[in-house]
């Protein structure tokens, strides 16, 4: 797999997350029939790739993305912790 060198910016990244949290929920509510995916770390890396391309291993992403401990809204939190650990 070829990875993107350049990382996508903060507010990319945050907005693409919160079209990642949507199209979880729907599908939690609709193919899953209300269950709660436990695998939503795997699920909102591969959607999140598949908009901004493989800038990271999904299994990174889906490891940093089930990391983040917000301090405010998830996304904004979660597109922070995931630049930080990238770049560093």
């Amino acid at each position: 797999m070829t990875l993107v060198t350049d990382l996508p910016s903060h507010a990319l990244l945050e907005q693409t997350l919160v079209a990642a949290a949507a199209a979880h929920e729907d599908y939690e509510r609709g193919a899953l029939r209300g269950v709660v995916d436990m695998q939503w770390p795997g699920f909102h890396a591969a959607y999140v790739l598949g908009r901004l391309g493989d800038f990271v291993p999904a299994s990174r992403l889906a490891v940093l993305l089930a990391g983040v401990n917000p301090q405010g809204e998830w996304e904004a939190a979660a597109a922070e912790h995931v630049l930080t650990k990238l770049r560093s």
